[in-house]
């Protein structure tokens, strides 16, 4: 069961969905703009006690039997309706100097770890990609505006991973399986690399729609 811990900001024990922390997705209705989102697999009692604490940016519900057609019945919360409660953190922001659209500093952006086994966590952003069905602790901060109160995703602890391929290794599957692929060291990359729509392993399935003003 899942638990809502405001004293530490935590949302613990919840299943992680549409984790896109590796690489950004882009933001609902712009074109230039991306984010940081995981969604949280929590059941209905935990999605009461949020909605409570956040009014405004409520859990959303799915229908039993379209979960279980996306994810199967074993990652299902009972056997009604399933909540998520979706986490965001801006992975863009416009220049107030020149008005362009410019990627935030590596220092803001969320993290994602894992038990290195000696009592300490391993840093695994940029190794692995999390699968949908992983479970875990996400670590959330508050912000207030004018629209409300609101949790944004800061970072999240992977207790149980499914490892998602990484992007590209699949068509070399009939030599063997490959574990990833070299990056080119003499490689020129463009400026804007970091940021780019996110790739069909790590966003394997239509998000459920969200537009929450924050």
């Amino acid at each position: 069961m899942a638990n809502l811990n405001t004293e530490d900001l935590l949302l613990e024990g919840v299943g992680l969905y549409y984790t896109k922390i590796k690489t950004p997705s882009k933001k609902f209705g712009t074109e230039d703009e991306y984010e940081f989102v995981v969604d949280a697999h929590v059941d209905k009692a935990t999605a009461k006690t949020w909605n409570k604490e956040f009014p405004k940016q409520k859990a959303k519900e799915l229908d039993y039997d379209e979960f279980v057609e996306k994810f199967g019945a074993e990652n299902a919360i009972g056997d009604e309706e399933q909540f998520f409660i979706r986490l965001k953190k801006p992975a863009t922001y416009k220049d107030k100097k020149d008005g362009q659209i410019k990627t935030v500093s590596d220092k803001f952006r969320p993290r994602v770890f894992i038990d290195a086994g000696d009592g300490e966590l391993e840093d695994i952003t940029f190794e692995k990609l999390v699968g949908n069905g992983s479970k875990g602790v996400i670590q959330y901060e508050v912000t207030k505006n004018d629209f409300g109160t609101f949790a944004k995703l800061f970072a999240i602890k992977v207790d149980e991973l499914v490892e998602v391929e990484q992007s590209g290794t699949g068509k070399f599957n009939v030599l063997g399986k490959v574990k990833s692929l070299a990056e080119n060291p003499n490689a020129v990359k463009d400026k804007d690399e970091d940021v780019k729509v996110e790739t069909p392993q790590e966003n394997n399935d239509t998000e459920m729609d969200d537009n929450i003003p924050f």
